[in-house]
């Protein structure tokens, strides 16, 4: 196995400078850091990770920790999350929630096994009983799109403002009866999106119907069985706003699949402003958000705990605005509703 010190001697330097190249290159002249560089090269030599981090004391890695690969909100966050990583010299280490309604627990040895430098999450309730763990490892963390209860780090859309919003677009359009579906409130988006809507609705002096508000678990299973039974209900709502947009997608796909138009029959919107939203074939009307700078937010900011940059111990904070984009699943009211 190829060594740092066939390395220094096939480079014509001393074994240091391998390693300062290797951990501190800018402090190595350009032209003795190419010659190492093209040693490592013609001699296929890979660093050994492992001890370079029990020098260093760090690995460079930080772990993210994000929702399900169905939401396609996370995988376009993941992407922002993984490209400002690497343009700032830290490797991703991801886990998404499987089908399965995986939590931060379910990781917790696994990261911990890592040594790595910093979490990203996502995946968190409000009172979540990790928070305590990630408390006493004394890991660098911050929380984006859902926060814990109590302060922390944490990067997230305005969701109150967001169901507002929305809610209001819908109540313009003369819709009265509107549906909400949601999954759990124990996640800070679907409870502030909960207070966003019933706040809207009760300003417009607008009757809450018991029926058609549903706090569920959003697999498609539990959406198409809701969707079918607002369908088939005795109040079926003119509209019906879904906390994701992915969510939205299976509704609309459950409410065409029973021979109802979209939206002559039944407005639907969503939330997240995903890839798919705007594809000329669906055109959701949904709330959009910077996702990628959620996402290059929350990693610059991890990344800036970790390495102590201006360490003034106040918490980073980040709240973004959210704009309603008008498509074509939503209209005015049906004479018939």
């Amino acid at each position: 196995m190829v060594s740092s010190k066939d390395v220094a001697k096939k480079a014509g330097v001393s074994q240091p400078t391998v390693s300062r190249v290797l951990n501190n290159p800018d402090s190595v002249k350009a032209e003795k850091r190419e010659k190492v560089l093209r040693a490592m090269e013609e001699l296929g030599y890979y660093p050994n990770l492992i001890a370079r981090s029990l020098v260093t004391n760090t690995t460079k890695t930080i772990a993210l920790i994000s929702g399900t690969l169905k939401n396609d909100f996370f995988v376009e966050t993941t992407d922002s999350i993984i490209h400002t990583a690497n343009q700032r010299g830290y490797k991703t280490i991801v886990y998404f929630e499987d089908e399965n309604g995986d939590h931060v627990e379910d990781y917790w040895d696994s990261i911990m096994g890592y040594k790595v430098d910093g979490i990203l999450l996502s995946l968190i309730r409000m009172d979540d009983p990790v928070l305590k763990k990630i408390e006493n490892a004394r890991i660098p963390s911050v929380f984006f799109n859902r926060k814990p209860q109590h302060n922390n780090h944490y990067v997230v859309l305005d969701n109150v403002l967001a169901a507002r919003l929305l809610t209001k677009h819908l109540l313009e359009l003369g819709h009265r009866k509107i549906a909400y579906l949601s999954g759990k409130t124990d996640y800070s988006t679907f409870y502030e999106r909960k207070l966003g809507f019933e706040t809207t609705m009760q300003e417009a002096q607008v009757q809450l119907i018991p029926e058609l508000v549903h706090y569920i678990d959003i697999t498609n299973d539990d959406i198409e069985r809701v969707v079918l039974s607002l369908l088939g209900g005795k109040e079926r709502p003119t509209a019906i706003i879904c906390v994701t947009d992915a969510m939205a997608l299976t509704c609309m796909n459950v409410i065409l699949s029973a021979g109802l138009r979209i939206p002559e029959d039944i407005s639907i919107a969503g939330m997240d402003d995903t890839h798919i939203a705007s594809h000329q074939a669906i055109q959701l009307t949904t709330i959009g958000h910077h996702k990628f700078e959620m996402g290059k937010i929350a990693t610059e900011n991890l990344i800036e705990l970790i390495e102590g940059a201006n360490d003034t111990g106040s918490l980073r904070q980040v709240i973004l605005k959210p704009e309603l984009i008008v498509r074509k699943t939503t209209a005015e009211r049906s004479p018939r509703g």
